[in-house]
């Protein structure tokens, strides 16, 4: 797969040849077939897909270095930088979180009160671990909820609660957050040694990019 995808994203650079895997396999072939014969010979090869199906696909760097295909230019920046950022462009605490005892409608007047659109539900008060953290709350899921039920505010947040976001080291690469995020997880969680502190979503990811560039 590696020879594949590089030779097919080296046509699209060099010869403006937009192929996909199995053409980039083609090529790689052709050119290995060529070497044996020789000067003075001939190789035909037909490309048997286009490559524009695979556009956020193998002529996407990130999704190379995902499959260890693509060494990454420079280190990735750690996730306690990006929280780093956050907090010194943002008026929200850390993280902000709820109890799953307490009431659907305190959970969207938090949501309000720091213009945030995902929660996680904790066991306890205060989460000393990741374990503590039992589900999270997402703004589509409760204006669902609320739509078709409006007496579901008065319910348990552990009635109206989703599975927990994914969960990311403060320490690790943010190579781990994109592919949580890119993977479908509105949001990850950051902890520090195994104990939440932090929050990350798209937007976030976004903004720090952006900032960076």
């Amino acid at each position: 797969d590696r020879d594949s995808f590089l030779t097919a994203r080296r046509l699209a650079r060099e010869e403006g040849l937009l192929v996909g895997g199995s053409g980039g396999t083609a090529a790689w072939a052709a050119v290995e077939i060529a070497k044996e014969l020789g000067p003075g010979k001939t190789v035909v090869t037909l490309f048997p897909d286009g490559g524009r199906a695979y556009l956020s696909k193998f002529f996407d760097d990130n999704y190379l270095i995902e499959l260890g295909f693509l060494e990454r230019r420079e280190p990735a920046p750690k996730v306690a930088e990006v929280v780093q950022f956050k907090q010194r462009n943002g008026a929200a605490p850390e993280l902000v979180t709820i109890e799953s005892h307490q009431k659907v409608g305190a959970a969207i007047e938090l949501m309000r009160e720091y213009s945030i659109s995902q929660l996680p539900v904790m066991r306890h008060d205060s989460a000393g671990s990741l374990a503590d953290v039992v589900g999270s709350l997402q703004e589509r899921g409760l204006l669902d909820l609320v739509f078709r039920n409006p007496d579901a505010l008065n319910d348990d947040v552990a009635v109206a609660m989703q599975p927990p976001l994914a969960a990311v080291e403060a320490d690790e690469s943010l190579d781990e957050v994109f592919s949580a995020l890119s993977g479908g997880s509105p949001a990850v969680v950051v902890a520090t040694r195994g104990k939440p502190t932090g929050m990350l979503t798209r937007s976030d990811l976004l903004e720090y990019l952006a900032r960076r560039s």
